[in-house]
Parts: structure tokens; sequence; C-alpha cells
């Protein structure tokens, strides 16, 4: 009688406990814990830098496409791209071959 008495005073302590042990291990090692938001908040970091390049990037290619569209082409951009597809070179330039 004693043990039974003892354990259904205790029940709702035992069961207390556990429900704070297993939520308190899903706030921290779960899928949405506290270790997946700091490794998310890494990746996120990681991407919003990648992204801010590419938007560089971009942004270069963009004036370089406006210098080469229009009415009036930019005289250095339409030099630039006839001697990389011609091959052309002036008597002082110097040339680097790179091997592919």
């Amino acid at each position: 009688m004693k043990i039974k008495s003892l354990f259904t005073r205790n029940l709702p302590l035992l069961l207390g406990a556990l429900c704070v042990g297993y939520f308190g291990f899903h706030a921290t090692w779960g899928d949405r814990g506290l270790l997946a938001t700091e490794s998310l908040e890494a990746r996120t970091a990681t991407r919003a830098a990648h992204l801010a390049m590419l938007a560089q990037e971009q942004a270069a290619l963009q004036r370089r496409v406006q210098l080469m569209s229009g009415p009036a082409v930019d005289a250095d951009i339409l030099d630039e791209q006839v001697r990389r597809v011609l091959g052309w070179t002036l008597p002082e330039d110097i040339v680097i071959l790179e091997k592919d």
C-alpha cells in the first residue's frame, strides 16, 4: 500500500519531469532547436555574402551590356571584344598565353 501511495503521489512530478526533459531535448537538438537555428543562421550569412557577390557581378555585366548596346557603342569595349574574338594585337602589346 505504501508503494502504491508513493507512486501516485509522485506521478505528477515524474510526468512533469519527463515533459520538461522531452521538450528541453527537442528545443536544443531538435529539427527546429537552438543548434539547428545556429546552423541555419550560418548558412544564411554565407549565402547572403554569395548573393551580394553575384549582384556585383550582375551589375558589372549589365554595365558592359549597356556600353555595347544602343546607337553609340563604346570604342574601348568594341576594341576589347574584337581583339579577344579575332586574336589581334598591336605591336606594343604584351601577350601572355595561358594553358587551357
